[in-house]
């Protein structure tokens, strides 16, 4: 097996080790009634199919992949003993950043999902906390897809909404401070569902964002279409090819209205895994994007994920790179040196 070592300065050097997403067993859904089973096992099944295809599309690429480990559904109920979300979207909590992997644990008593691979790790000296937001541990606010790390460079999204979240996020920065260039904005999203640096000079960005003069001084950007406008028509803020939302609203109300976000604001084409900086995995299939990242020398690996409009992630959400080849390089060498850089809403 593959032995790990837990480095990632940026998004964009060789991957070599991740992290992909899972759903539950079938039979975690057995204490519903059959016809609210039925559409759980439907979402299972295409999701675990998509899931099963991007995994070995992983492993074509050379890459070392770890997938959650599934025991008792006792571990995965809340509070009312309701099931929480799966294990889908480990981008959501848990980062890595240089020799350091912090991983937030969604699940009561601290349970992951992935204790087999983070006891492995830790066995052979590789650093891994697994945080408490119970504590506080400041570590907990800075948020995994809305953290982009470019060697040196951090760029951190904080939303402004929450006076004790700002906070515990400022008292992280400050320490992450002393050995990075921090740049914090406020645009109060997703950064992966925004843009991605996909090699050195070079960012595929959504229409969410206007500008990258400051954030990314003398970078290219190639601006994806706004594909979020054609799903208006839906009603809602999931979907499920063949399934009737109206049917099943009161269901997911009920049983899961935390799993899902809003993917009629999301633009999954931009929510790309770079492999290294001549091979991308992605969602898309518009033309022009595939044109410009062949003209850039990237082969774009296009893979589907029918789910996606139920779990509102693209493939950089479904993932979390641990291992990738490459030292912490400085992009931006004119910048100076360590500290933190604040931008105000649309000035990037």
């Amino acid at each position: 097996m593959h032995k790990t070592k837990i480095s990632s300065h940026t998004g964009f050097q060789p991957l070599r080790e991740v992290w992909l997403g899972d759903v539950y067993p079938e039979s975690f859904y057995d204490v519903l009634l059959p016809q609210d089973r039925e559409f759980f096992h439907h979402i299972t099944e295409i999701t675990r199919e998509d899931l099963a295809k991007i995994e070995r599309k992983l492993i074509d690429l050379g890459i070392s992949v770890r997938r959650p480990e599934f025991d008792r559904v006792d571990n995965y109920l809340d509070d009312y003993d309701d099931l929480c979300k799966p294990p889908i979207t480990p981008r959501d909590w848990a980062l890595t950043l240089g020799n350091e992997l912090w991983v937030v644990p969604q699940y009561p008593g601290g349970f992951t999902g992935f204790e087999t691979t983070i006891k492995e790790y830790q066995a052979t000296g590789e650093q891994v906390q697994v945080l408490d937001r119970a504590k506080p541990d400041d570590l907990c606010y800075l948020s995994g897809p809305s953290t982009v790390r470019v060697g040196r460079d951090i760029f951190a999204d904080v939303p402004l909404d929450d006076p004790f979240e700002v906070e515990q996020f400022n008292s992280v920065v400050d320490r992450l401070a002393q050995n990075y260039r921090v740049h914090i904005t406020h645009s109060g999203d997703h950064c992966d569902g925004i843009f991605c640096p996909i090699a050195p000079g070079h960012i595929f960005s959504t229409h969410y964002r206007e500008s990258y003069q400051k954030t990314f001084p003398n970078w290219e950007v190639f601006w994806l279409p706004d594909t979020t406008k054609q799903r208006q028509f839906f009603g809602g803020n999931w979907w499920v090819d063949g399934r009737d939302y109206q049917i099943y609203s009161d269901l997911i109300t009920k049983r899961a209205q935390n799993w899902v976000g809003d993917f009629r604001e999301t633009v999954f084409e931009v929510n790309m895994l770079v492999i290294d900086e001549k091979n991308v995995m992605c969602i898309s299939e518009n033309e022009a994007a595939l044109r410009e990242l062949e003209r850039l020398g990237i082969t774009p690996h296009v893979v589907d994920f029918r789910a996606r409009n139920f779990w509102d992630g693209g493939l950089h959400c479904l993932t979390v790179d641990i291992e990738r080849e490459g030292e912490c390089l400085d992009y931006w060498p004119g910048r100076g040196d360590v500290g933190i850089y604040r931008y105000e809403a649309d000035s990037y």
